[in-house]
């Protein structure tokens, strides 16, 4: 029997922010993510390793930031191979970190706040919780 088709390519959450030029900054520059697009001055693209994010011009829903970070909510959970690699290096960038590289009972984690408030979670799974869902 063959391997059904895989109809679904990717997912692409869409934040909100208030100055796109900024964004694609931050996201470029601190994130090393790639610009894949930029649809006239107000929704951009932008891509690492598959995983994409979509940056829509507009004002971002009013929270509570210090007790969002406090519960060490996030807003985006990024899934990778090798979370320490990936610390290492963001750690030579200005990206602002809300939760240090840490050990969870799940995995290896650790969250950055972009410039819009959106908080990061960068995790790499735990063998056994891979090997669960694989």
């Amino acid at each position: 029997m063959g391997q059904p088709p895989q109809d679904l390519r990717y997912i692409a959450p869409v934040v909100r922010v208030l100055d796109l030029t900024r964004s694609l900054q931050f996201y470029r520059d601190c994130l090393r993510f790639q610009v894949e697009f930029i649809y006239e001055t107000s929704y951009a693209e932008v891509c690492r390793d598959g995983c994409r994010i979509h940056l829509q011009c507009g004002t971002p829903a009013h929270r509570d930031q210090t007790a969002f970070e406090a519960a060490e909510h996030i807003d985006v959970c990024i899934v990778v191979r090798d979370v320490s690699q990936l610390w290492t290096e963001l750690a030579s960038t200005a990206v602002p970190v809300t939760v240090s590289l840490r050990q969870m009972p799940y995995g290896r984690e650790f969250y950055v706040r972009d410039p819009d408030g959106y908080v990061l979670g960068f995790v790499e799974p735990a063998p056994s919780v891979s090997n669960e869902n694989a």
